[in-house]
């Protein structure tokens, strides 16, 4: 590690050296001909030079050393995931203003800016947001303000932030949870995961969750490989002084749901770790959880005790000739989110933890409301009809109604009539009483 710093040495004497001769071949110039107050002005011009020129030799030689630090980080993380790296790695390095603009940009690639709305006004629907929330512009304030680094799987490319040198360990522990993005994307694929299923937001949070919790997990071991009490220093410092403003803004639901993949998904990844390591981590790629239920409870997963979500559908997705704003699945994380609006975090999740299923449409802007879904047993969905009328009992100005509903004609692996709900949201009776007719057929009480 000492030899760039010690090849730079010269070249930072050089630039200096350069820098002050041009400077007092100036002031000869300037002792001939110009008056003492353009003599300060060009000494003020000549330390701006120097500053610069001292910035941008510090800049180089700590890059060197980043180059050197990233290329042991990489056989680090290779050893534990017990993966290897079929190529080299890709690296860019950003400005914070470049960090936002390529996440702006990663954003329009995938989702149009009325596509991102209609995502916000269905979550809206539930109260999980508030109306018109504007959702791209605080995702894009909140990545913002936290990336260190990030993985792009569309350009199989590690993006690190320019300011963030690898002599600080909190910045190496991030490194190491991205490389392992890298790991997974060219042994497994990441595109081949649905990560950006559009109309299922359970399904892609569950394959967010198997990702992150991977990368989660080797991010601890390598923390407790690379552990030394200047990197504990370096972590205590990082996490008083990080910039929380915008995390502290975002709605709860929000917070929550960006944390989920890091958090639940370790305790998914740790669960079939005990099982068998990473290579048995690595077999999960190739079949990855269908639904948050899976990630909450990894006993839903295992073979032995595989629990599938039962999938939902509409016969149409219209309403009086409009199409929804929002066709998607709430997923069980959602509802312990969505109950947890009324009732503690413990009985939210336990409700929640009834669910097997479910659907939404929404439209009027987000006024009107169908919530198809499905329930462990008629206890489950009793329970889950309370929790849900509890929480609409607190917005002003909407009519809930819940139907029990029996489908014969679902197909196999349908659960009984009781055991189905669909919920209604509108903010008056005719409203109610039309969707109704077209999405909850038969009531059982």
């Amino acid at each position: 590690m000492a030899r760039p710093a010690a090849f730079l040495a010269p070249l930072l004497l050089a630039v200096t050296a350069a820098a002050s001769l041009l400077a007092w071949h100036e002031h000869q110039q300037l002792d001939a001909e110009s008056p003492t107050l353009r003599k300060a002005a060009l000494l003020a011009s000549e330390n701006d030079r120097l500053r610069e020129a001292l910035t941008a030799a510090e800049r180089e030689a700590s890059n060197a050393r980043n180059v050197l630090r990233r290329s042991q980080i990489e056989t680090d993380v290779a050893a534990i995931r017990q993966l290897p790296f079929t190529q080299p790695v890709a690296y860019a390095v950003l400005d914070r203003a470049g960090i936002r603009q390529v996440v702006a940009g990663k954003l329009s690639e995938q989702y149009s800016d009325q596509q991102i709305q209609d995502m916000s006004t269905g979550y809206s629907a539930f109260g999980l947001l508030p109306p018109d929330f504007p959702l791209k512009e605080t995702y894009i304030n909140l990545l913002g303000e936290q990336i260190a680094a990030f993985y792009d799987q569309h350009q199989h490319k590690l993006f690190m932030f320019q300011d963030a040198s690898l002599e600080n360990a909190e910045n190496r522990v991030i490194l190491a949870h991205e490389l392992t993005h890298a790991l997974q994307d060219q042994n497994f694929g990441l595109l081949k995961l649905p990560l950006e299923a559009k109309n299922n937001d359970d399904r892609a949070a569950a394959a967010s969750a198997l990702v992150e919790g991977d990368a989660t997990l080797v991010m601890g071991q390598y923390m407790v490989k690379d552990f030394t009490w200047r990197s504990l220093a370096d972590t205590v410092g990082y996490s008083v002084t990080q910039s929380m403003e915008q995390i502290r803004k975002a709605p709860h639901f929000l917070r929550e749901m960006l944390v989920f993949p890091y958090i639940k998904g370790q305790q998914f990844c740790d669960a079939v770790y005990a099982r068998g390591g990473f290579p048995a981590l690595s077999a999960v790629y190739a079949d990855p959880p269908a639904s948050t239920a899976q990630i909450l409870h990894p006993e839903k997963y295992f073979p032995e005790t595989r629990e599938d979500p039962i999938p939902v559908t509409f016969t149409g997705a219209t309403f009086q000739g409009a199409e929804s704003l929002a066709d998607n699945v709430l997923g069980e994380m959602g509802c312990r989110l969505l109950f947890a609006e009324s009732a503690d975090a413990d009985s939210a999740d336990q409700i929640a933890a009834g669910w097997r299923g479910d659907r939404y449409l929404v439209f009027d802007g987000g006024n009107e409301l169908v919530w198809k879904t499905i329930w462990r047993s008629p206890a489950a969905a009793a329970a889950a009809v309370t929790a849900f009328r509890n929480v609409c009992a607190r917005r002003a100005g909407l009519i809930m109604e819940s139907t029990y509903r029996d489908d014969p004609a679902a197909g196999p692996g349908r659960l009984p009539g009781a055991n189905e709900v669909v919920f209604i949201l509108a903010p008056n009776r005719e409203s109610v009483r039309l969707l109704h007719e077209q999405f909850a057929g038969a009531s059982h009480g």
